[in-house]
């Protein structure tokens, strides 16, 4: 009776990271306020090489969006480097930028 209890549980609990997992869309708006905070704590409103470096970054970003059924990888990369790798479950987003 127990093992059927927490059968149950976990496919309730991976029916609502399935339902609940961040789309492409809510990755690529989250990673533009991730960026805009950044650009924003580097040099503030007054930095022109910070908004010039944002500017072509965000010309040449490529975004690469996996889904693993409960979850979500997004990478988003300028070139050959990477600029930020979120991981995205129940609607939460876990991000990560190498320095």
């Amino acid at each position: 009776m127990r093992s059927l209890l927490v059968l149950v549980l976990l496919a309730a609990l991976a029916g609502g990271a399935y339902f609940s997992r961040p789309s492409i869309e809510a990755h690529r708006r989250h990673a533009d306020e991730v960026f805009a905070a950044e650009r924003k704590e580097q040099g503030g409103a007054g930095d022109i090489g910070g908004f010039i470096g944002g500017v072509i970054e965000e010309a040449t970003r490529k975004d690469k969006f996996e889904d693993m059924f409960v979850a979500t990888k997004y990478t988003a990369s300028a070139g050959d480097k990477t600029l930020l790798e979120c991981w995205g479950v129940f609607s939460q987003f876990l991000c990560s930028a190498p320095k």
